[in-house]
């Protein structure tokens, strides 16, 4: 018996009384009414003598031995299995990747962003928008999961259906996504910021904040090379980069910058709430009143700085513009350059210049701990002594108990001494290093206005006197500050 004929016309069972017929699928074979129009009573029926008519007919697979009723009187009898069409390839994120409006480096949209939610239910911290997903190098972004072939099915009349297998894709990537050589994981080849552009997933060394840092955009935090904002960091909200920062318009009252390379503040910074922190070179219009001001490098402002407190490893120079250093307090690592160091009022300037922050710090702490091992080593002394003093006195009858405190006493000593004789040369090798800074100096091309106090070589001078055209400096042999004029070749300093 044809397919043909059974899907049909059917062919004629248990003497004809009956009806069998399969679906244009294959997947299904009813029994109906025959030509006598006799309903199908399932009590009546012998299945062991339908089922053999049946493969008999062509009807061999997904036989049921219990016939199930239809809506419309008839009763399905066996049931094929569907091919079931194999699954297309995708691409699984293990890092869910930031959005950028239109394909260049710039922040999400203030829409798409999401506000920190921190413990207290009732509060919402609109400075913390999380508006861009740092990657570390190496990090696995993406990997592919596979496509499937798919499983086959089978017909009431037992031929296979092949199934549809899945289609393949790969993984799509923008510049800092490094594929697997399988193509099957897409990994982070640089460190930054993992982005979709254009469709395609990459991690950028570099982010654009097209306006200003505020509530649109939130604090920003980024692992990247350079960060650009082109406007101003508004009050309250803060900007950290691994790498170099450059800011367009300033920064305001309460603001802070934290750079891991080079810092431009184009605009200037105002405000005793500002924290500026940079591990490399700062370059600013103006600086006026900054409450914390911490530079490794150098530290160039182009107009003037007045007020605020800091601490600079490199040298300072204030020399374009008015070129003003007045008032505030500053140590520094290098030399001071500028125009005009105070002011006519005779604001208060304090310059600390030669010294090494961290080379102090470490000093200090050299010095605590060199004091610690004294107080031991002396203690131990007295100890010992005491000790000494009471075994002479009783001979044979000097307790066990302390001739073994004695005992442990002695053999302590040389170690605690020779850790002191350590941090003794460690300290006058690190005074050594700190007296070689002395040889720095400030030099004012312009005015030097009374009211200054400097500190160079551990000595500080407070200065009285108008002077114009001077260097500042440590004179080694009489470890005094003195001022004198500058000479034809440091005037030409002053120029830039």
């Amino acid at each position: 018996m044809t397919y043909e004929a059974l899907f049909k016309e059917g062919v004629g069972v248990l003497e004809g009384q009956f009806l069998l017929k399969v679906s244009r699928d294959r997947l299904e074979a009813v029994l109906a009414p025959g030509k006598g129009g006799k309903a199908v009573n399932i009590r009546e029926l012998d299945l062991g003598a339908l089922h053999e008519e049946m493969r008999a007919a062509g009807v061999v697979y997904g036989l049921l031995a219990t016939p199930e009723a239809k809506s419309d009187g008839t009763y399905v009898v066996a049931r094929g299995v569907g091919a079931a069409n194999g699954e297309n390839a995708r691409i699984k994120s293990h890092v869910k990747p930031g959005g950028l409006p239109s394909g260049k480096p710039g922040p999400p949209p203030a829409a798409k962003v999401n506000p920190a939610k921190p413990q207290d239910p009732d509060k919402v911290d609109f400075h913390e928008l999380n508006n861009i997903v740092n990657v570390p190098k190496d990090k696995l972004l993406l990997e592919k999961i596979p496509l499937s072939e798919g499983s086959p099915g089978t017909t009431v009349t037992g031929e296979t259906i092949s199934p549809k297998p899945g289609k393949d894709m790969a993984i799509k990537t923008g510049p800092g996504i490094t594929v697997s050589p399988d193509g099957s994981q897409g990994f982070a080849a640089v460190e930054g910021e993992f982005v979709l552009v254009d469709g395609k997933a990459a991690v950028l060394v570099e982010h654009t904040v097209s306006g200003d840092v505020d509530y649109n955009v939130g604090n920003i935090s980024f692992v990247g090379q350079r960060l650009f904002v082109n406007g101003a960091v508004q009050p309250g909200f803060k900007v950290k980069c691994k790498g170099d920062v450059f800011i367009g318009q300033g920064l305001q009252y309460s603001a802070a910058v934290t750079a891991g390379g080079n810092l431009e503040i184009k605009g200037g910074a105002i405000g005793h709430e500002i924290v500026i922190k940079c591990w490399g070179n700062v370059v600013a219009n103006f600086l006026d009143n900054v409450g914390r001001l911490e530079v490794k490098g150098d530290l160039t402002v182009t107009e003037s700085m007045i007020g605020g407190r800091g601490m600079v490893g490199g040298n300072i120079r204030v020399l374009g513009g008015q070129g003003v250093l007045a008032g505030g307090q500053f140590v520094v690592g290098g030399s001071v350059f500028v125009k005009e160091l105070g002011s006519e009022d005779e604001v208060q300037t304090e310059l600390s210049v030669g010294v090494n922050p961290a080379l102090e710090e470490k000093k200090a702490a050299l010095t605590q701990e060199k004091e610690l091992w004294a107080e031991r080593m002396n203690e131990l002394l007295r100890n010992t002594t005491g000790l000494k003093v009471k075994q002479k006195e009783k001979g044979a009858a000097f307790p066990a108990e302390q001739l073994a405190l004695l005992k442990k006493y002695n053999q302590m000593l040389p170690g605690v001494m020779e850790r002191v004789n350590q941090l003794t040369e460690a300290e006058e090798k690190m005074e050594a290093e700190i007296e070689q800074a002395a040889s720095e100096a400030i030099y004012v091309y312009g005015d030097l206005y009374p009211g200054a106090k400097i500190t160079i070589g551990g000595v500080t001078r407070a200065l009285t006197s108008h002077e114009h055209g001077v260097v500042i400096h440590f004179d080694r042999e009489k470890r005094q500050i003195h001022c004198r004029t500058m000479t034809p070749e440091e005037k030409q300093g002053g120029s830039g």
